[in-house]
């Protein structure tokens, strides 16, 4: 069974609060650069020129989210400013339907509204998670339908629904980040069996001993992650921003080498690759 493993112990309350992307004090460069990107739709260059932090752009979502209450209200170009609100949030990798392959997002809005729009139709509808292959797995496969639309974003449209619409059963986001720290707190278990719903269950576990929402135990775990690790793989950054006693246990999670013994075996590896 898939678990938290040792990362139940982090510091959650203080991670919680570390994390950058619901920051009231800053627009991160992370989010400028998606901004940047998502304008070149040009629905959202008015909305956003008011924007001075992370936290004011999750309270634009949560506002157009809530400003209808059925999917039917939604006319498409509501439907794709949200759609465009999300992925500037997530950083710079929400650029792909904006400049990959043919410009999907911007040559294909009639294909993304109706795509979307399905998906938003299954979320007002999903009241609880019975079985997870007919009540979730449906909508996730749904919006990967769209071009240049993987589960690290998909997943993030997922969570910022189900955390404004009412009724619905929390999402998490399941981006690399996540995705490779769970792996890493679950060495018994083959990578590959890690899915979605495993990480959702693993949050589950915790949630009502931590007192806190399976959004905010991945929001830390992720403030955490980002602190210790780079993004594409599980390697030690050299100089975290943030000094914390909870390095003890990012290095346990590679194995419980010492950082020293981490380094040296990182240049070694390095060796002959020049």
């Amino acid at each position: 069974m898939v678990t938290l493993g040792i990362l139940k112990d982090i510091d959650f309350g203080f991670w919680l609060k570390s994390n950058d992307y619901y920051s009231p004090n800053i627009l991160s460069t992370n989010v400028r650069t998606g901004i940047k990107h998502v304008k070149k739709a040009g629905l959202i260059n008015e909305l956003v020129k008011e924007i001075q932090s992370n936290a004011e752009l999750i309270n634009l979502i949560k506002q157009r989210i809530n400003s209808k209450n059925s999917p039917s209200d939604f006319n498409d170009e509501e439907l794709l400013i949200i759609f465009d609100l999300i992925q500037a949030w997530g950083g710079p990798m929400g650029r792909n339907p904006y400049v990959l392959k043919n410009l999907p997002r911007i040559n294909e809005s009639e294909l993304f509204a109706a795509t979307y729009r399905q998906t938003i139709e299954m979320l007002f509808k999903l009241k609880d998670i019975n079985d997870y292959d007919k009540d979730v797995a449906p909508i996730k496969r749904k919006l990967e339908e769209l071009p240049q639309l993987g589960q690290s974003f998909s997943t993030k449209h997922l969570s910022f629904w189900s955390r404004f619409l009412r009724h619905c059963p929390q999402l998490v986001i399941y981006d690399t980040r996540m995705i490779n720290i769970i792996k890493a707190a679950n060495k018994h278990i083959e990578n590959s069996k890690i899915t979605y719903n495993d990480f959702r269950h693993a949050l589950l576990q915790e949630a009502e001993q931590l007192g806190l929402s399976i959004n905010d135990i991945e929001r830390a775990i992720f403030a955490f992650s980002s602190n210790y690790f780079n993004n594409d793989e599980l390697v030690l950054k050299d100089n975290p921003k943030i000094s914390h006693p909870d390095k003890a246990i990012a290095h346990q999670l590679l194995d419980h080498k010492k950082p020293n013994s981490c380094l040296f075996e990182r240049i070694f590896s390095n060796k002959g690759k020049h």
